[in-house]
């Protein structure tokens, strides 16, 4: 009687309502009519996969317990079958790195089919299934960009319509773990998405030209290189020149064009140094502003 009473009290807990709410489906989806395991991970993981273990009703499902370095599984419910991890939330990943390890060295003793990872909150991306994903007051710089968040943005660099499904099979997590992580991304403002133009497919020669000049010239060549199609690269420096600017153009006349129409033009120019050359190496294209 008080093991039932305790199982209606954790479906009738917000968060665990919530949890169920929101991966319930896909929880199903998951095990369909194979035989599965839910394991609860010490702590507060254990209240929320027995909810969601309650809630199921599944004939083919057991339900045990482990902490996340593996200690304390029962190995007997979980052999042969597929494997739900269940924790509340992930906050850097650890646990659940050492939780995903821990069930790849029992796999071949287990004979498991696959593990997938659920948490209500995911602040990483990792979780196979979450409710919450990134949290906005949880610390974020680039310096937290691990080697997974490289390789999505490396991945989308080289082909923006690359799938999930692709770039999954070259970082070993699922499809729906990159999504999260592409989703926190572009929230972030870290990751951008968008159409670029092929500098060698329009251009044929570039010009580095370094200029002096005194600040309120450099604010207005500034205003003035920002809405051009020709300059890709603008950056205030110091030393004697104060404003570097990048450009590519189909040829060498249009390059003379340029300075005499944009640079020379202007009488608070004092001094400017050119330099000639092929195509940039990096970057290879970029999306020039439309006029």
């Amino acid at each position: 009687m008080l093991k039932n009473m305790m199982k209606n009290t954790l479906l009738n807990l917000k968060p665990i309502q919530k949890f169920i709410d929101g991966v319930g489906k896909d929880v199903k989806k998951f095990f369909g009519k194979d035989k599965g395991c839910i394991v609860g991970l010490e702590d507060d993981g254990v209240f929320y996969a027995s909810g969601l273990y309650e809630w199921l009703k599944n004939k083919n499902l057991t339900f045990s317990t482990m902490d996340d370095d593996g200690r304390g599984l029962e190995e007997e419910k979980a052999k042969g079958r597929k494997i739900l991890l269940v924790d509340n939330d992930i906050i850097t990943g650890k646990g659940y790195k050492r939780a995903m390890e821990a069930m790849r060295l029992k796999k071949e003793k287990l004979g498991t089919k696959d593990v997938k990872y659920a948490v209500l909150c995911d602040r990483t991306g990792l979780a196979d299934f979450s409710v919450e994903g990134y949290s906005a007051y949880a610390p974020w710089s680039l310096e937290r960009l691990d080697g997974v968040d490289l390789k999505i943005i490396q991945a989308l660099s080289e082909d923006g319509k690359k799938s999930f499904v692709e770039i999954a099979k070259g970082t070993g997590l699922s499809q729906v773990a990159i999504k999260n992580r592409v989703e926190r991304l572009l929230k972030d403002k870290v990751l951008k998405i968008r159409g670029l133009l092929n500098m060698e497919k329009v251009y044929s020669v570039s010009a580095h030209i370094d200029i002096e000049a005194d600040s309120k010239t450099i604010n207005r060549l500034i205003e003035k290189f920002e809405k051009s199609p020709v300059v890709y690269h603008l950056v205030k420096t110091s030393g004697r020149y104060n404003l570097m600017v990048s450009i590519v153009t189909p040829n060498l006349e249009s390059i003379e064009n340029f300075i005499a129409k944009e640079i020379r033009s202007d009488l608070g120019v004092k001094h400017i140094e050119v330099n000639v050359g092929e195509l940039p190496i990096i970057p290879k294209s970029w999306t020039p502003p439309i006029i």
